[in-house]
């Protein structure tokens, strides 16, 4: 739809603007280009009838149109007084004071007009010279991008969310995207937003998210979740609607069914929404086969143990695996006797009410995390004999089983006590892997990703398995996957070897793969790095294309693509040089013509970790049209730190295009703070105010941030058109940088002029009649600005948004006492602290003492430095949702912030860790601290447990939550410990 629309035809515009799938934005569209492309007579006569027969979703776009004959009907909605006084002043710019004098004595828009826009809209007509201004300044800021979140953020209303969102706001999709993962709205919004034209796949996806989630509200409580399904399995408990909710999130291919039998709880309604995908059809032949293999390994054909089953399913607080598991062991012991009648079911005895049982996530790697300890042991280590243990184990995830196998010692044990043992005892040969390719779906890649992870498929055998199209457009369901970041890896180190520094050789490689791509073949890497050596340079056209859309033309382009997160440009280029040496980067982008950078700054930033050696030589080479894309687009990095590493170019183009985009708030007074007027051209604020005044936005790019700044007519400027909407602490910021930049004769001057509030006005007037102005602007503003102050706001904060706003609600460029504010939450815990020191600008000093509040590291760390990372890992890992725990492990490892030591002695969980040095010891590409790791750990096994039978059991019983004191969230070197 938004394609036709943007054709400039009347005609098909106006077909557009009739199609009932057409969305609110895309009409708000067509009507502010009216005067590119006119309305359709047919349309407009439509559009105008005068009787209550036309679609509110046709008119109420017309609002903002600044056409009077659109504007009448369009006030027929019902609309808010604000969207009514912003219709008219809409109609005031684009058609003069006169127009709306003739809305207002309109006989058909009277009965719409509230009394109290009308006397305003007089009033400002009565004063021609100043009352835009007035009018416009009294208004609602539609226009800025940050006022539709901020809203859509605390908006809970149905009503209210139906008037905003078919008012004429700013539509930000990155902006209302960036709220929405802060504060979820509600799955009305997230509907309609869900359906914009101008949203990416990544947004669409996470909107989308939040109206599937509502038929199960998180306590109950109606309200925005943007949290993915197979997280909130794990965190909470089903409710009344969970088949509803489980049938949309499988549609729409976000959760696994698998998901509901070992994760979901309690079970009663698991096997309801099981019940419902199979009446739809939707449930998967992998749940199937885990149903039945749980239900014959534990209940078999023994009618007692069904009956225990239907005993215990009601009440049972756990998952369907775990049912069936406890149904068969309740009667295990009966299975000789005659069975008892079915009005007298078995009932089974209830565990000890001391022991405390662990989450699942906790207890799934207990097998592989014992059987790395045994193969580090001495041979006569004894194997566990409490039947109550081995059945504990015998709980393990597959995926989770030492090489996907089932181990010899485990197997022995079991039989020993008759104990049935998981069917899938045999490891999946290299060939029954390869046998079956990865589907771009993630559920469908989970084999693939289950046998590199442990060690049955090793990296190297990626370059001959997959094709080599998927790496070049990476599915988006991959990202999170371990082997896909083992698949780059071993291409990179492929290449490095095959290729080394030459560039002739990494270009024939880019055309081979540019030729058999277009040609469709289907090559993987192994085959393609084959015939570039051996074969001739196919001879390809520069306008080749492959990928699902073409490659950009021109710097804008790009950044066009990536404002609506469109990676779907391939370009094999681009691939090889995300993973080459520097060398091989200075060699070969000169080669690509004057295009190569700029088209490898917009390439890279499709990466989830952007990579630092492509990124690191498109900074030092200073492209202009390079730095560009990756300043406008800048958000794509600020995982990975790239918005830091431009602002560190000290560059004003740089820095003016990060200015027109979103960045975070340290990164806006980094740049603000050094901008200095008078040195010889205009200076990067006197730009911003050019833009400002010439543009006619409602801030400056940089918002309020200039008012700390030396940009004396920037500042001025500011509190000229803002001032009494500004708090006091900014109005007194303005004054006292006006006062030393510009003296007392300008601050009266401003005074003068009525631009500040009564308070800020006074304050000034009596600094300026005293021997230090500056001194008295100063004192106020610390009293505005005072800890206690602020602490009595964090108090009544009824939200984290509310909380965050707070501190950034502060005067630009005013340091947070922390100290006072640690105080507090010492004296009485702060609401949202958490929160709170997760923001960024938080001094490292203070996010150490309370590194169990910080977000998980990825494979690249905290920003803030290897400290920040070493402490957070006291308190777990193997939890991140972007990345698989190896790719984290493994990342931290290589990139030296953890070592082999901290393994053992620092990082939590243990039983994770365990199980992750387990399969790295089985794995080709594993970093070598790992190794270094086990070592460190082979030393512990044999002075800790050595042969001690009371040391291998109390190991045994941690891991398998059958000790009651233990702490899961403790150090492998704890676990050994007596």
């Amino acid at each position: 739809m938004a394609r036709l629309a943007a054709i400039d035809d009347g005609h098909v515009v106006a077909a557009v603007y009739r199609n009932p799938r057409t969305t609110q934005s895309l009409r708000r569209t067509i009507v502010r280009r009216l005067d590119t492309v006119p309305l359709d007579e047919a349309l407009r006569a439509e559009l105008t009838v005068p009787h209550d027969q036309v679609p509110r979703t046709w008119l109420a776009p017309l609002l903002g149109s600044g056409d009077p004959r659109l504007v009448v009907p369009a006030l027929r909605c019902e609309v808010r007084q604000v969207a009514q006084q912003y219709a008219l002043l809409r109609v005031w710019e684009r058609s003069g004071p006169g127009a709306v004098r003739a809305v207002l004595d309109d006989p058909a828009a009277t009965p719409w007009l509230s009394r109290a826009v009308v006397d305003a809209v007089v009033a400002a007509l009565a004063a021609p010279d100043d009352g835009l201004r007035r009018l416009r300044a009294q208004g609602e800021p539609y226009e800025d991008p940050a006022r539709l979140p901020a809203l859509l953020a605390t908006t809970r209303g149905t009503s209210t969310l139906r008037h905003l969102l078919s008012e004429p706001y700013v539509h930000d999709l990155d902006a209302l995207a960036a709220a929405h993962a802060v504060t979820p709205f509600m799955p009305k919004a997230c509907e309609e937003l869900a359906r914009h034209e101008a949203a990416s796949d990544t947004q669409r996806r996470a909107f989308r998210l939040s109206v599937l989630n509502e038929p199960w509200p998180t306590g109950g409580r109606r309200a925005g979740n943007t949290t993915p399904p197979a997280l909130r399995l794990a965190q909470e408990e089903l409710d009344e609607g969970a088949a509803v909710w489980a049938e949309g999130m499988v549609a729409a291919g976000l959760l696994d069914p698998v998901e509901l039998i070992g994760t979901a709880r309690p079970a009663a309604h698991a096997l309801a929404a099981l019940a419902r995908l199979a009446e739809r059809d939707l449930l998967s032949t992998a749940a199937v086969a885990e149903l039945r293999a749980s239900a014959d390994t534990h209940l078999g054909e023994r009618g007692a143990a069904w009956a225990a089953f239907d005993v215990l399913l009601p009440q049972h607080g756990g998952t369907i695996a775990e049912l069936i598991a406890e149904a068969g062991r309740a009667t295990a012991g009966a299975a000789a006797a005659p069975e008892p009648p079915a009005a007298e079911p078995v009932t089974p005895a209830p565990a000890p009410a001391s022991r405390r049982a662990l989450r699942r996530i906790d207890r799934v790697h207990a097998l592989a995390a014992l059987d790395l300890l045994y193969s580090l042991a001495p041979n006569d280590a004894p194997r566990p004999r409490d039947p109550e243990v081995l059945r504990a184990l015998t709980e393990y995830e597959p995926a989770t089983a030492p090489g996907l196998a089932v181990p010899r010692w485990f197997a022995a044990a079991c039989a020993l006590h008759g104990i049935p043992v998981p069917e899938n005892s045999l490891a999946p040969s290299l060939a029954q892997v390869r046998a079956q390719l990865p589907e771009t779906y993630g559920s469908g890649a989970q084999h693939t990703e289950r046998a590199y992870a442990q060690g049955v498929l090793p990296a190297e055998e990626l370059l001959t398995l997959l094709p080599a199209h998927r790496l070049l457009l990476l599915p988006y369901d991959w990202r999170r996957l371990a082997f896909a970041e083992a698949w780059r890896g071993a291409l990179a180190r492929r290449l490095r070897a095959e290729l080394g520094t030459d560039p002739d050789a990494w270009l024939r490689l880019a055309a081979t793969v540019t030729a058999s791509e277009a040609a469709s073949e289907g090559l993987t890497w192994a085959e393609l790095v084959e015939r570039a050596r051996s074969a001739a340079v196919p001879a390809v056209s520069a306008g080749t294309s492959i990928g699902g859309s073409t490659r950009p033309g021109t710097p804008d382009e790009a950044i066009g693509l990536l404002e609506h997160g469109d990676h779907l440009w391939a370009w094999p280029e681009g691939t090889l040089l995300c993973l080459a040496d520097a060398e091989v980067v200075d060699a070969v982008l000169p080669r690509l013509g004057p295009d190569g950078p700029w088209l490898l700054a917009a390439y890279l930033l499709r990466y989830d970790r952007t990579p630092r050696v492509a990124l690191d030589r498109l900074l030092a080479g200073r492209d202009r049209e390079a730095l560009r894309v990756l300043a406008a687009q800048s958000r794509w990095m600020e995982r990975s730190g790239g918005v830091e590493r431009l602002v560190d170019l000290d560059d004003p183009e740089v820095d003016l295009v990060l200015l027109r985009h979103w960045i975070p708030r340290p990164a806006v007074h980094r740049i603000v703070a050094r901008s200095r007027p008078g040195a010889g051209r205009p200076s990067l604020g006197a730009r911003v105010l050019a833009d400002w005044r010439a543009g006619g936005a409602a801030w400056p790019a940089g918002g309020s941030m200039w008012l700390c700044s030396a940009e004396l007519d920037l500042v001025e400027e500011l509190l000229e058109r803002e001032g009494p909407r500004l708090g006091l602490g900014h109005q007194l910021l303005g004054c006292l940088r006006v006062f030393e930049y510009g003296g007392a004769g300008r601050l009266a001057r401003l005074v003068g002029r009525s631009a500040l509030g009564p308070s800020a006005a006074t304050v000034c007037v009596k600094a300026l009649a005293c021997a230090d102005p500056a001194g008295v602007i100063r004192a106020r503003l610390d009293r505005e600005v005072a800890p206690d102050k602020l602490v009595r706001k964090l108090r009544r904060a009824r939200s984290a948004p509310r909380a965050r706003d707070l501190l950034a609600s502060l005067p630009p460029g005013e340091p947070v006492d922390w100290a006072a504010l640690e105080a507090a939450h010492a004296q009485e815990p702060l609401p949202y602290w958490q929160d709170i020191v997760r923001l960024d600008g938080v001094p490292e000093e203070v996010r150490l003492r309370y590194a169990a509040l910080l977000p998980e590291p990825g494979p690249d760390g905290l920003r803030g430095g290897a400290r920040l990372t070493r402490e957070r890992a006291r308190y777990g890992l193997g939890g991140h949702f972007h990345c698989a725990p190896s790719t984290q492990l493994d990342g931290l490892l290589t990139a030296g912030l953890l070592d082999a030591a901290d393994l053992v002695r620092l990082a939590a969980p243990a039983a994770l860790l365990l199980a992750y040095l387990g399969s790295a010891a089985r794995r080709t590409d594993a970093p070598p601290d790992a190794a270094e790791a086990r070592t460190v750990l082979a030393d512990l096994v044999r002075c800790g447990l050595g042969t001690d039978p009371a040391a291998w059991h109390r190991v045994a019983a941690r891991l398998t939550g059958l000790d009651p004191e233990w702490d899961p969230g403790s150090t492998v070197e704890a676990l050994l410990a007596g």
